[in-house]
């Protein structure tokens, strides 16, 4: 059946999933400037130039019985993020009043914080630290609380590795502490198969998280990463330790969802 999708930051990950759905379903595509506008709409994909915090209308005219993908990061180095997580809250709001079927969230597996040595899983606590996982899991709350006005779906991710993005090249060269610290991973293409599904055929559970399935240690992993992609390799301490930090599980997401991830090692994705 097709469908509306609006996807509200079309950024990397929003690329790869209008991309895929784009065969059998009607694409709008937020972005902020007028050169990827015009770029998107030469691909056969509606674009809006819309930035957080700006009027709804023009969006808002596009999200009756739709589905909207809010993927708007917060920015890494923003840490007042009191206005990021008040104008999402507006923008859920107006797609609410304007007859939205369903939003889908796309939430980080930071809301967990980054102390606990704990398995967590779509079940556990959430103990944000940073500014933009508190920021998340704010929305979140803000979501949760309209679940009987409209289809609410959050979904966690686990830190996001694709065919031209891998953190290896961020850590190539650095000395780097804590190599036992355990690796969460996920790759987009697992991801965009998820939230096909979940746009596509919206089941009663509200929240997911995806990861893959093994969680080697950060000094192993990134060594072996950098070879893979021939790049300078870290050098990282405390990689002869026990593994250390947390495990997301997302053993019960992937089975709701009838799929196996492809990429269910990290050591897959390079």
């Amino acid at each position: 059946m097709k469908q509306q999708v609006v996807i509200c930051g079309y950024g990397w990950l929003g690329g790869y999933l209008g991309t895929s759905l784009q065969r059998g379903n009607t694409i709008i595509g937020t972005v902020r400037n007028k050169e990827k506008a015009t770029l998107l709409n030469k691909q056969g994909i509606t674009a809006i130039q819309y930035t957080l915090g700006d009027d709804t209308g023009i969006l808002c005219h596009y999200l009756k019985d739709a589905t909207l993908v809010l993927n708007i990061p917060p920015g890494r180095k923003n840490n007042d993020l009191a206005d990021f997580s008040s104008n999402m809250c507006s923008l859920i709001n107006d797609a609410i009043a304007a007859g939205v079927a369903h939003i889908l969230f796309i939430s980080t597996t930071s809301v967990y914080g980054d102390s606990t040595e704990n398995t967590v899983t779509e079940y556990s606590a959430t103990h944000p630290e940073s500014a933009s996982a508190k920021a998340h899991v704010a929305i979140e709350h803000h979501l949760s609380s309209l679940a009987d006005k409209v289809k609410v779906s959050i979904v966690r991710l686990a830190g996001l590795v694709g065919p031209d993005r891998h953190p290896a090249y961020s850590l190539s060269g650095r000395t780097v502490s804590a190599g036992n610290k355990r690796v969460n991973l996920v790759h987009i293409n697992d991801v965009v198969d998820a939230l096909r599904t979940i746009i596509s055929s919206p089941s009663a559970q509200s929240l997911y998280v995806l990861c893959s399935t093994s969680h080697p240690k950060r000094g192993e992993y990134y060594t072996q990463a950098a070879q893979a992609l021939h790049i300078l390799p870290p050098e990282f301490s405390d990689t002869q330790l026990a593994p250390c930090g947390k495990v997301v599980d997302a053993t019960q997401s992937w089975r709701a969802l009838n799929l196996a991830p492809v990429y269910a090692s990290p050591f897959d994705m390079y």
